[in-house]
């Protein structure tokens, strides 16, 4: 299975936090899940494993550098999202992280495979 999310916005990023900042966090948050909960019912099969592989692709929305763990940490919900709608626990995904070229708008390409 195949999806392409959004980019998470900035206000996800672990180092973005700033006093009085975490309700603005915890919006982005819920406005992200939401999104990405949106586009995988449309995109996505419930899946009848146990566990998945996610191979995820960070196509960024520019040049800018990131750190690969920081673009995982950001992008929880939509992590959160897949796992709610395909039926398997994200304690039982692993994952290969990569990048790709800049995107206008950015996106997360998604590749789900049964296994860990």
């Amino acid at each position: 299975m195949r999806i392409d999310l959004p980019f998470p916005p900035s206000a996800l990023r672990p180092n973005a936090a700033s006093p009085g900042s975490w309700r603005r966090k915890q919006l982005a948050a819920k406005a992200y899940k939401a999104d990405c909960l949106i586009l995988c019912r449309a995109g996505l099969d419930r899946a009848s494993i146990a566990s998945a592989h996610l191979t995820l692709r960070f196509c960024p929305p520019d040049r800018r550098r990131r750190d690969l763990d920081n673009m995982l940490a950001s992008f929880k919900q939509g992590i959160d999202a897949i796992a709610e709608t395909i039926g398997v626990d994200d304690q039982h995904f692993g994952f290969t992280l990569g990048r790709g070229d800049p995107v206008k708008g950015g996106v997360v390409q998604v590749t789900i495979t049964e296994g860990m």
